[in-house]
């Protein structure tokens, strides 16, 4: 068979309208904004991270796994959530930074997700027996599933949008020769190094029973092929495991695995639903149980006609073996009946077993994210227990299942093939209206208050900074919030500095994404933000109702941390109750007390510190100084020692002979100083462990620039090693595409 990817030595015009349809119905959905995406997580978590490391490298040509600007110091490479070590995030942001526009690269990398998604899709339903316009058709209809924009806020879930289509379509071209030994221990490996640990562990289990049903219809070549795969795919992936073992202690017990399960009834009854067009005119259809994640807009379940289809088709298969069995007299006659379908399903060519594993497959999934047996099966496993959320499964079951559409539509013919056309062109309209709803519900779901780009957002909130005299070079930040709950404003960038956008500003600060670091550095300032409060572990900032009863009921401890982690500036929320719509939705919203003088009061009764000016930082926040801390870096005699960002995992400062200086950064064994002479020279410095957790650094006989970073070799190893995976994916993509692999 000639690959579907040429049509007389050139690329097939289906192709190339699949390619442009593709960009401009992702340029229709973000409205012409460069920001679109940018949105809750994407915004505050991901991209204040990822962006400054990207810069950091566009500037020095090193990739940085260590932020010291967020929590003392943290290790960003492990979790693969900021996609630093992401080879396609990379490309990403190289476009984004050519592009006009001003573009971001996470909305480039969405966006470029969805387009290869659909050219793969594309060139599955052309080896399936898809004509070219109905491939077309196909791969358009895969755009306007609900799921995906419904939850663009975590980016990394159109890994399943692209990876998916890919390793079918790769299975099914592969049948059993050499490269079927190890390609997709390379798919897999890129798949890790795309960012997300969850998903990556789902397309393993994706590949595993797909040959697993191989080997029960006696292609027992596929044993071999699951076990060369498997091991070529840890091989490559060696570097990235250690770094995640190395961050194992920082990923706590989740107790969220069972929560929001997906029922069949729900994804049946919503899947054809216009909830855009009825929202348009003041109505909304919705059911009980299709409320995920808080949000009971059906757009979430909605796949068009193809989960319908497959009900049916699922049905009427079912039914056709109930009747062959109740004609059946006795067990051996239904016995006899099994086997000879089964003998059948020998014969079947490749394809058909490929699709029929994916019925299996698609089958496992939709009853994980049910909560059915597989999900009670896979929380008994190491590492998969920690996994949150049974809905996340969507994402891997609603490509399977556009799937196993084009292996059903494919050979429609005649008025069956006009009417089934037509149906796909409109649910595939319906769900264009309803994608653009989704992004436009999603974008204001939590609230967010964006009124210039991200790049503005910044410049802002560096003005509001030297317009209220903040030495954040050498001092830290906190934020806390006047009331318990989500506010409004906790996710307008330019308001306070939480989350991790200070990294973005280049500025120091006790906020991060704490969820995902260890229990041992939260205890440094546990008496700050909160070690158990909502707060601390996923806003990054804690309520000034803690903090009061912190300074209420150990005083010196909290004063002893504001001292060691050199907090110097206090950002109190003034926001007033009236004017905080999410908080007011509570039931018991009008007890909230205002505890914002109090922690003022307190404060000022420490004896070690002392509030030394209380001022406006914005309309919404008040800024408290406090002098009696520490600096970031201090001498002997505790003087200031100015410190000097080079990059977001290397500081510097100007040091003096024989001296001692600390440093207000938790100790890692992979923190290096050496001393930079006027010669010249460089004198590699030992870094000792202080009591508080904070580091000393001792010069020796000579004066200098002492250079604290950080140095990982499985980093290291790991940038190299991508660069090897990534090597070898794309050669691989492009034999597919002279065709020697089919």
């Amino acid at each position: 068979m000639k690959t579907e990817l040429q049509s007389k030595n050139r690329l097939e015009a289906g192709l190339l309208v699949t390619l442009v349809a593709t960009v401009l119905f992702v340029c229709f959905l973000t409205g012409g904004n460069p920001d679109a995406f940018l949105i809750d997580d994407n915004r505050t978590q991901w991209y204040p991270v990822m962006e400054r490391a990207y810069e950091d490298f566009w500037k020095t040509g090193r990739i940085y796994c260590y932020d010291f600007y967020q929590m003392k110091g943290m290790s960003i490479a492990q979790q693969g959530y900021y996609g630093i070590m992401n080879p396609f995030m990379l490309l990403s942001f190289g476009a984004a930074k050519l592009l006009p526009g001003g573009i971001s690269a996470l909305t480039f990398y969405i966006g470029l997700m969805v387009v290869l998604g659909n050219l793969f899709l594309y060139l599955l339903s052309r080896r399936l027996g898809c004509g070219e316009k109905l491939a077309f058709l196909l791969s358009m209809t895969y755009s306007t599933m609900g799921c995906f924009w419904a939850f663009f806020y975590w980016y990394y879930i159109f890994n399943n949008y692209f990876l998916i289509p890919l390793i079918i379509y790769v299975f099914l071209r592969c049948v059993e020769g050499r490269v079927s030994h190890y390609i997709f221990g390379i798919i897999l490996a890129m798949d890790l190094c795309m960012g997300n640990v969850q998903y990556t562990c789902y397309h393993y289990i994706m590949f595993g029973i797909l040959c697993a049903f191989m080997m029960i219809l006696k292609r027992f070549c596929y044993l071999k092929i699951l076990l060369t795969n498997i091991l070529v795919g840890i091989g490559l992936s060696i570097p990235m495991l250690c770094l995640l073992l190395q961050a194992s202690g920082a990923f706590q017990k989740q107790e969220s695995f069972f929560l929001n399960p997906v029922f069949y009834f729900s994804l049946m009854v919503h899947s054809m639903i216009p909830q855009g067009i009825l929202q348009s005119v003041g109505k909304k259809v919705s059911f009980l149980d299709a409320i995920i994640m808080n949000r009971n807009d059906n757009l979430v379940l909605y796949t068009g006609m193809v989960t319908i289809s497959l009900c049916v088709l699922f049905i009427g298969k079912s039914s056709r073996w109930v009747k062959i069995i109740g004609k059946c007299n006795n067990i051996s006659s239904i016995c006899e009946k099994v086997r000879g379908s089964y003998k059948n399903a020998l014969e079947w060519p490749h394809e058909q077993k490929t699709m029929m594993g994916c019925v299996v497959t698609f089958f496992f999934f939709l009853d994980f994210m049910s909560g059915g047996l597989v999900a009670y099966v896979l929380h008994a496993m190491p590492v998969i227990r920690n996994f949150r959320y049974l809905f996340k499964a969507i994402f891997v079951a609603v490509p399977l299942a556009i799937v196993l559409f084009a292996w059903i539509v494919r050979g429609s013919v005649g008025k069956c093939r006009k009417m089934l056309v037509c149906l796909i062109i409109l649910f595939a309209c319906i769900g264009g209206i309803n994608a653009y709803d989704t992004v436009q519900i999603t974008e204001h779901l939590f609230d967010m208050r964006i009124e210039d780009s991200y790049t503005k957002e910044k410049e802002k909130s560096v003005e509001m900074i030297e317009a209220a005299h903040m030495d954040c070079k050498n001092y830290r930040t906190t934020t806390f919030y006047r009331f318990s709950g989500i506010q409004d404003e906790c996710f307008d960038q330019t308001r306070n500095l939480s989350r991790n956008y200070p990294t973005a500003l280049g500025v120091f600060s006790l906020s991060g994404y704490e969820i995902a670091t260890e229990d041992e550095r939260l205890e440094e300032f546990d008496k700050i933000y909160s070690e158990k409060d909502f707060f601390a572990k996923y806003a990054n900032a804690d309520s000034l109702k803690n903090l009061y009863m912190n300074l209420e009921t150990e005083p010196d401890k909290v004063q002893r941390q504001l001292i060691d982690n050199s907090v110097r500036y206090l950002l109190l929320d003034k926001t007033a109750l009236k004017d905080n719509s999410m908080v007011l939705t509570r039931k018991n919203a009008q007890l909230e007390k205002d505890y914002r003088e109090k922690v003022i009061t307190t404060l000022r009764s420490l004896p070690e510190v002392q509030v030394i000016d209380v001022r406006e930082f914005n309309e919404h926040y008040d800024l408290v100084e406090i002098d009696g801390v520490n600096s970031l870096c201090m001498d002997s005699a505790g003087n200031m020692v100015p410190l000097r960002d080079l990059n977001m995992q290397t500081v510097s400062f100007q040091a003096q002979q024989e001296e001692k200086y600390t440093l207000s950064l938790a100790y890692d064994k992979y923190l290096t100083a050496f001393l930079k002479e006027e010669d010249g020279k460089k004198q590699l410095l030992s870094i000792e462990r202080m009591e508080n957790d904070n580091i000393l650094i001792s010069t020796k006989d000579a004066c200098g620039e002492v250079i604290l970073t950080y140095r990982n070799p499985v980093c290291i190893a790991g940038f190299i090693w991508e660069g090897i995976v990534s090597i070898l994916f794309v050669l691989h993509l492009l034999c597919f595409y002279t065709g020697k692999n089919s």
